[in-house]
């Protein structure tokens, strides 16, 4: 199957204009997956698109400013409807958490205020809900079960860059919107026998989990789920999950081209978006262990 940025679509400088300015679609002249990104060029420019299945043609990228391409068809993904199940393989620093959070802010969240004290202002409560998925084991491959404490307390070591984001991004922060009921922490097991309707599902850490179909298919109405994860070999805890072998990439293999579906890879040097140290290291594991993260055996 054709993958994203493998075809560029040859037109006319004309077609090409009236692509950049106007967003006209253009009808490709093999066939393309739904979903899939590619390349628009008059010979001598060239542009980014993405065929659409809404539109049955090639239309740019809605996303023109973020810093590389994939991000951009990252943030294009979040921002068309059509698109319920989104999955995301980045290395660290990519911005797989940050961008989710964000949009899901923005689109859902923006309107709850916060009242003298620091509580959610009750005039304009929404009612979309966030739910944070885990998976079952920790970083050491253990189970947290094991941990003291009710859910959240057991996540709450886990929980730092959500919290962060949320805190970043919204003015009543992570611990007020989930004190009111917007955002609620839960296992992984726990999605597979909920409906969700009217959710938005950040599943998170996707590299250490064996299936992940039992969650997709939970999706609802007015709801979308958000798969995260890095199947990088030393960010995979689970002992029988390989690179190749986990539910995210079995996921990315299953659904690809699907017209509600759209898969995203950040791993490359190119994809580092958080610092210059943490390019550094990761140029320096390349060096070491491989341009390819799924041969990192480390």
């Amino acid at each position: 199957m054709l993958k994203h940025w493998e075809h560029t679509e040859i037109v006319d400088s004309a077609q090409l204009s009236f692509f950049q300015k106007n967003g006209r679609v253009i009808e490709p002249k093999i066939v393309i997956p739904y979903n899939t990104a590619v390349y628009v060029s008059d010979g001598s420019k060239r542009l980014e698109g993405i065929y659409d299945p809404v539109l049955k043609g090639i239309r740019p990228l809605k996303d023109k400013t973020s810093p590389n391409r994939d991000l951009r068809l990252y943030n294009d993904a979040l921002q068309s409807e059509h698109i319920t199940l989104l999955a995301v393989d980045g290395l660290m620093g990519t911005g797989k958490t940050s961008t989710a959070v964000e949009y899901v802010i923005e689109k859902h969240l923006s309107s709850l205020k916060t009242n003298h004290d620091k509580e959610i202002d009750e005039v304009n409560r929404g009612d979309h809900k966030i739910l944070i998925a885990k998976p079952h084991v920790n970083a050491a491959g253990e189970e947290y079960g094991h941990l003291p404490g009710d859910i959240e307390e057991k996540f709450n070591p886990t929980l730092s860059n959500f919290i962060q984001y949320f805190d970043r991004f919204h003015q009543a922060g992570y611990h007020a919107l989930s004190a009111a009921g917007y955002v609620e922490v839960l296992p992984m097991g726990f999605i597979r026998g909920l409906d969700a309707d009217n959710i938005t599902i950040i599943a998170d850490e996707c590299q250490n989990t064996r299936e992940l179909i039992t969650v997709a298919t939970r999706r609802a109405k007015r709801s979308r789920i958000i798969f995260l994860g890095d199947t990088s070999p030393f960010q995979i805890d689970v002992p029988t999950n390989s690179p190749e072998k986990n539910g995210l990439s079995e996921l990315i293999d299953l659904l690809a081209g699907a017209p509600y579906f759209q898969y995203i890879e950040m791993k490359t040097l190119e994809h580092i978006v958080r610092s210059e140290e943490v390019r550094d290291i990761v140029r320096r594991l390349f060096r070491k262990y491989g341009q390819d993260p799924k041969q990192w055996i480390i």
